[in-house]
């Protein structure tokens, strides 16, 4: 096989400033008789002058980019566990922490404790930027087809997948028990749990010549063809003279009492007639979903009393800013704090709240039956310390009931693949069989269309 030219030359035999393993060759890498010692295992191949990185593949050394030599040997610890099959990042899973764990809050205390109880998991995170640069998703997380060769670099579109869309609120990396920004907090399932998902449509109105344009685009397949105007309808195009005198007739009346009218009175006034709405439902886009949950929270000892309290403080923390960016590089300000700009910075920007993971658990795993919720943001919080109707509070002060409402908008969109299907459901069939037919459609209309050419 041959070897593709080298094109980056800073990986030349290195990754991240480590030299990797090398071996002295020719222009190819043949089957050379040193097996790796895993899947994906990344070696140096010399050359005069530099040299191309190769994996190994179960089977045989094979040539490789230097992007995928890099994320390979970056994920190696991954891959010497055997678990070659990875093309993508973990994705986070929501974990129950142990009950004698410092970093979990449990009300009550002895929740969630079998592996049948059922219970609501809070897991709070630092605010991801989506657009920062370092969560780029690689071309090896993309589809084959979605990556094309730029002079031996792969680019991506962004968003050019769900996956990608999602990746600043699913990556493991960023999302697990060393990166928690307050204690996990369990409590039990509340009595309102709901989920809603949100649409927004409009009714458009199109004039005739717009219609006319439209269906012209439509059925041509091919918007340039409508600049020579071939597809607009005789009637369409009828209309205009009319449309023509409408307007002079409103900007006479403007001009002379300054009265302003529009085209639709002067149809209405003098014809007794209005245009044809031609009104089409049209969709817009999907609003992100919003869900509250409220908690009556009742201590029976001093030690609930206290983790009430945490409890209730958490959420209020996590919903606000924080007045200092805490050393945050701003476009690349504010890498020294001792420099006066940087101080500067700090004063002029307030760090972004805290993200928080809803899960509804039953034992150590999600509850596939209830909804299922992406990172969100905190939007309110609202502690009612008289839940009963009356101020009552134990000796030292602290109220014999609180009810805590917490209220979440998820941070990304729901799309139709988010939503999990059973291997095999019909449901999927349907769709593949609708996604067939479609392409079978466009092949032969564009086989139509080139015989018409």
């Amino acid at each position: 096989m041959t070897v593709q030219p080298r094109v980056f030359n800073q990986y030349l035999g290195t990754i991240d400033n480590i030299e990797i393993d090398s071996v002295s060759m020719g222009s190819f890498i043949p089957d050379y008789g040193d097996d790796g010692t895993y899947v994906n295992q990344v070696r140096f191949f010399k050359q005069n002058p530099g040299g191309y990185f190769g994996k190994w593949n179960g089977k045989k050394w094979e040539p490789i980019s230097n992007e995928e030599a890099v994320d390979l040997y970056r994920d190696k610890d991954f891959h010497l566990k055997g678990e070659d099959k990875r093309k993508v990042k973990i994705r986070y899973k929501s974990v129950r922490l142990p009950s004698d764990s410092k970093r979990a809050i449990r009300y009550p205390k002895d929740i969630a404790e079998g592996e049948h109880t059922d219970y609501v998991l809070f897991d709070f995170y630092e605010y991801q930027p989506p657009f920062k640069l370092d969560k780029r998703m690689t071309k090896y997380e993309l589809p084959k087809s979605f990556s094309q060769l730029n002079k031996g670099g792969y680019f991506t579109v962004t968003n050019e997948t769900l996956r990608q869309y999602n990746q600043s609120v699913t990556d493991a990396s960023l999302y697990n028990e060393e990166k928690m920004a307050y204690p996990q907090i369990m409590l039990y399932m509340p009595p309102d749990i709901s989920t809603t998902f949100g649409a927004e449509w409009e009714g458009k109105s199109f004039g005739t010549v717009a219609t006319g344009i439209l269906q012209s685009a439509a059925a041509e397949g091919n918007v340039e063809k409508i600049k020579r105007f071939g597809g607009i309808g005789a009637n369409a195009l009828q209309k205009a003279p009319s449309e023509a005198a409408a307007s002079l007739i409103t900007n006479l009346a403007k001009g002379i009492t300054g009265d302003s009218i529009s085209t639709g009175d002067v149809f209405g006034g003098i014809a007794g007639v209005i245009r044809n709405p031609n009104t089409e439902l049209m969709f817009q886009k999907m609003k992100l979903r919003t869900f509250n949950l409220t908690f009556k929270l009742i201590p029976y000892n001093e030690v609930e009393t206290k983790d009430i309290r945490r409890i209730c403080q958490i959420f209020k923390r996590a919903m606000l800013p924080t007045y200092s960016i805490e050393g945050t590089e701003v476009l690349n300000q504010n890498k020294n704090t001792e420099n006066s700009v940087n101080r500067s910075v700090q004063a002029a920007f307030v760090k972004i709240p805290k993200i928080c993971k809803v899960a509804f658990m039953r034992g150590g795993e999600v509850n596939k039956f209830l909804p299922q919720y992406k990172m969100c943001a905190i939007t309110d919080v609202a502690v009612n310390y008289t839940p009963d109707g009356n101020y009552a509070t134990y000796t030292d002060g602290s109220p014999v009931a609180v009810e805590l409402r917490v209220s979440f908008m998820e941070t990304k969109l729901v799309f139709a693949e988010d939503i999990d299907m059973e291997d095999g459901d019909i449901l999927l069939k349907w769709e593949q069989r609708a996604q067939d037919l479609m392409a079978d459609n466009v092949a032969e209309d564009k086989v139509e269309e080139n015989k018409v050419e």
